[in-house]
């Protein structure tokens, strides 16, 4: 049996066009959320965000008040930017991180609902500039350079680089990296990279070695510092000095010749005296002996 009276129903769907929540954000700082969606003929009747399945923020537009907040653990929303599109989150802190689902409804009497969710992940980024220790402005050729850079206090590990002349360190001359618990925060890291080497005439580009220290957090951070370091000038003898030298050491070896035949001949004559004293000192021995003998008989 046909049915001529039946009025076909049509379902409005519901769409999420395009969700804007942000991969990585930094601790301390505020982060936006999108949510686009497409009701698609029907009428609006909320809009939902919850972070790891509990609902934070709703937007009802028949509501005398559209918007409401719900506090939860790392989540701080400023109302007065946020809508039906977009929420503002402020403040963040390590546990603002996690998943964000936009939830979008349509009116009833069937309340269509269409969801999208992503994950924030928040970095606590350095509080100071990268340092290098062990730097000299000045070195030679032959001189062994060993210095380190230090990134404190960042949440995860900080990545460091070394640009020796802006080419990449190679991996025979990095020392570490070392890690270690910051001082600051029980849940951030010090990282050191070394970098040890003896420096060849390669290494100087005229008279100039430059070292960068490249310190990132991908994608939010990156600082870098560099040192210049000279070439230290070696003393060089010119030709006057060498004929200065020179004569001098003629002169040094002349006295010290001198010096020396003199020596001898003294010494020849110091011989000579010292036998004839021997032969008196032995002659004068032997005349008390002839006496004693000449009493016994």
């Amino acid at each position: 049996m046909l049915c001529y009276m039946c009025v076909p129903v049509v379902v409005e769907s519901v769409r999420i066009l395009d969700l804007r929540v942000p991969g990585h954000a930094a601790e301390g700082g505020q982060a936006l959320l999108g949510c686009q969606f497409d009701l698609e003929g029907d009428d609006l009747y909320s809009v939902n965000w919850y972070k790891d399945d509990r609902e934070f923020y709703r937007y009802v537009p028949s509501n005398s008040e559209p918007t409401s907040y719900f506090h939860i653990p790392g989540v701080f929303v400023d109302v007065s930017r946020s809508s039906s599109m977009v929420v503002t989150l402020e403040h963040l802190t390590s546990d603002s991180g996690g998943r964000y689902k936009c939830e979008v409804s349509g009116e009833a009497p069937y309340f269509v609902t269409a969801s999208d969710e992503k994950n924030i992940d928040i970095q606590l980024l350095p509080n100071n500039m990268p340092r290098m220790i062990g730097l000299q402005n000045e070195m030679k050729i032959g001189d062994l350079l060993a210095v380190n850079c230090t990134s404190t206090r960042a949440r995860p590990k900080a990545q460091i680089k070394w640009l020796i002349n802006d080419l990449p360190a190679p991996n025979n001359v990095l020392r570490g990296p070392w890690e270690k618990t910051s001082r600051e925060r029980s849940d951030a890291y010090d990282t050191t990279l070394g970098l040890s080497f003896i420096l060849r005439p390669s290494h100087f580009r005229e008279g100039v070695i430059t070292l960068k220290c490249q310190v990132s957090l991908a994608p939010l951070y990156q600082q870098e510092v560099v040192h210049h370091i000279l070439q230290a000038v070696e003393s060089a003898r010119t030709d006057d000095s060498y004929n200065v030298m020179d004569n001098y050491e003629e002169s040094v070896l002349k006295e010290n010749s001198d010096f020396l035949s003199a020596a001898k001949s003294q010494n020849d004559i110091n011989v000579q005296e010292n036998n004839k004293s021997t032969l008196k000192i032995s002659s004068w021995a032997i005349l008390p002996s002839i006496f004693i003998l000449q009493l016994l008989i």
